[in-house]
């Protein structure tokens, strides 16, 4: 699994993380990181990870991704102002994750959670923060990498 860091122009003001946003594209890995890129799509990820656990960073932590849109966790609104997005490729609706996805991806989420000191019960997902707009990801991914995580702390 390697990491590129290829800093997205879709960013917001200066994040002090609180949580994570679990996300699918619903596109392919280079197609989505290649939109991300694209300061007309208005769009971006902190991370997006690859069927085979590669990851590409788009936004430093300390600053907003623009990724959950109207959102609402915990009594607060704006998610995209207080939480860091991770995304698979493709629509966890139709297709399994693979092992190095969840790998990937419980290994970001449980050093993000060290780092800024929040638990599980900060890890959520596009679906839960937005249900009128949002289906990803699909329960069995959420299932599978909060089982990770709970695996790794």
């Amino acid at each position: 699994m390697k990491q590129v860091v290829k800093i997205s122009p879709n960013k917001g003001r200066a994040l002090s993380p609180k949580g994570i946003v679990l996300h699918h594209t619903a596109g392919s890995y280079s197609g989505s990181v290649s939109w991300c890129l694209n300061p007309k799509a208005r769009v971006s990820y902190h991370a997006i990870v690859n069927l085979n656990g590669d990851m590409t960073i788009l936004v430093p932590d300390n600053s907003q991704a623009w990724a959950n849109g109207v959102s609402t966790f915990k009594g607060r609104s704006n998610c995209n102002g207080f939480m860091l997005s991770i995304a698979v490729s493709g629509d966890t609706s139709k297709r399994e994750l693979t092992e190095d996805e969840i790998e990937a991806v419980a290994l970001w989420c449980v050093d993000k959670m060290k780092q800024y000191n929040f638990g599980l019960d900060m890890v959520t997902t596009h679906r839960e923060i937005a249900p009128k707009r949002k289906t990803d990801v699909d329960t069995r991914a959420e299932k599978a990498i909060k089982s990770r995580i709970l695996e790794m702390i």
